[in-house]
């Protein structure tokens, strides 16, 4: 019963100093006056964080809640919900916490309501100074910079006329700025998804606010700037000068936001070189790698001092493809430990066969790649793409053909990867496997071929494809007559 509750599944996420706070909190008779509430936690608090099964049974517990009762799993089920409630309420606290700004906010409010002006305007000035002296103007300060100022204006009314009108201006620029900023980022993110799932959503009032923002209005606040350029990037694509707008404000302006939000701005630029790379724009790739760079040098792309296994393979990815070799040697030793230790030898060997292949050692490559299996679907394609440029280098013909018809029903089957990524990798398969075809003396018409890839914009690894193409065109070259 305790095994699979709330209670217990909710107490499994909570540290052991937050389990010391929340022994305090239950303790304090201003929270909580139920003795058998107090009772429970003392018995179940020295099982946590795992609370197994055997452990936490009903007669186990029950008979240490309620000693010389009968069992009446009811009871503590009415126990175990007043616990719960506390514990959702200390989450709540927890939470709320964490910004002094918005408890000011609250503070005000009461000064306010209870007419004690003059602690409202001494909490109103210190308040403003330290909102002032924040790191961060993201989203989230001109929200709290709007309560402020909200709270400013409703003080005002009926008291100060003179100051009423510049508060409420202010209390009404900063829901603008706030509103913009956000309403911007979330059409980003929905943007974003619709790229890469299929998904539709509603983007109201999206048109106004981007004429709006067309002839320069808050173009200088950096929240609702960015957020602008990277709109943009979605909505015209092919004009490259907002792209590189964003670029110069990522470098100039990220230390105004949160590392989490600031490397979200980043992602955004990374997803469209990818884009663009994908389209066969092959000078993205330059572009792509001092990206990451950035995020390196800048520590944003590190999430507890850990690298996911999909940011380290597309840095090691786009490193080789920009012909930086010996750095990403460099790369793959140096931050082997930042991986999640659960996926770090999956992931180095991957990288490890990846930077093989591009030294041309293909057999090294071959027995790291036949140890990869990853659940991971984006790590799936491009490890199966690997290995299918692996087997055509090697000139394994039968198992070159096979992965092409298997890695073609994977994706065809598959339905969780996007109409995207469905498109940009079946693409690859069914030009990579004409290639082999031409290779091995199949008569496919190698102008048609090469004609489509200078046509073609989905597709993945397009560089490599027209490489092998020139290969092969230089070999019908040296084995023509003279």
């Amino acid at each position: 019963m305790l095994f699979k509750s709330k209670l217990v599944s909710i107490l499994r996420t909570i540290s052991s100093k937050e389990l010391k706070y929340f022994e305090e909190y239950i303790l304090s008779p201003f929270f909580n006056k139920n003795e058998k509430v107090i009772a429970l936690f003392s018995v179940i608090k020295k099982f946590h964080p795992e609370f197994p099964e055997d452990k936490v049974g009903l007669e186990q517990i029950f008979v240490k809640v309620f000693p010389k009762e009968k069992i009446d799993e009811q009871k503590l089920r009415y126990v175990m919900t007043d616990l719960t409630k506390l514990l959702e309420d200390f989450l709540a606290y927890i939470e709320f916490d964490k910004s002094d700004i918005y408890k000011k906010h609250l503070l005000l409010n009461a000064y306010d309501q209870r007419k004690l002006d003059k602690y409202f305007q001494q909490l109103k000035e210190t308040a403003l100074v330290q909102q002032n002296k924040e790191i961060y103007r993201d989203v989230d300060w001109y929200f709290y910079q709007h309560l402020l100022e909200e709270n400013v204006y409703l003080h005002s009314l009926n008291r100060e006329a003179r100051g009423l009108a510049e508060s409420l201006q202010q209390a009404a620029d900063n829901l603008d700025l706030y509103y913009l900023a956000n309403k911007l980022r979330f059409c980003c993110v929905i943007f974003n998804l619709q790229d890469v799932a299929q998904v539709t959503y509603n983007n109201h009032l999206l048109n106004e606010i981007v004429n709006f923002l067309a002839n320069d209005h808050f173009r200088d606040v950096p929240a609702i700037a960015i957020y602008y350029q990277i709109l943009m990037t979605f909505r015209e694509p092919d004009e490259s000068k907002h792209y590189l707008q964003l670029k110069i404000m990522l470098e100039e302006y990220t230390k105004q936001f949160t590392p989490a939000e600031a490397k979200d701005m980043y992602v955004f630029a990374l997803n469209y070189c990818i884009k663009k790379l994908n389209s066969g724009e092959l000078t993205y790739t330059q572009e792509l790698f001092e990206l990451y760079k950035s995020l390196i040098e800048k520590e944003l792309i590190f999430e507890n001092k850990e690298l996911a296994p999909s940011d380290f393979k597309n840095i090691v990815t786009i490193s080789l493809r920009s012909g930086q070799v010996a750095w990403t040697e460099n790369f793959i030793n140096a931050y082997k430990d930042t991986i999640p230790a659960a996926s770090r030898e999956i992931t180095y060997n991957y990288n490890k066969a990846f930077l093989h292949y591009y030294k041309k050692e293909f057999s090294h490559a071959l027995r790291l790649l036949q140890q990869v299996e990853f659940a991971d679907n984006y790590y799936q394609l491009d490890s199966k793409a690997l290995l299918l440029k692996t087997y055509y280098e090697l000139n394994d013909t039968e198992p070159f053909l096979s992965l092409t018809d298997a890695f073609t029903n994977y994706l065809k089957r598959n339905k969780v990867i996007s109409e995207y990524q469905r498109t940009v990798y079946l693409n690859f398969v069914k030009y990579s496997k004409k290639l082999m075809h031409i290779k091995i003396g199949s008569r496919i018409a190698l102008p048609d071929v090469k004609n489509e890839l200078l046509g073609i914009k989905q597709i993945a690894d397009l560089n490599w494809l027209r490489e092998k193409l020139k290969e092969i065109e230089g070999q019908s070259l040296s084995a023509d007559p003279i």
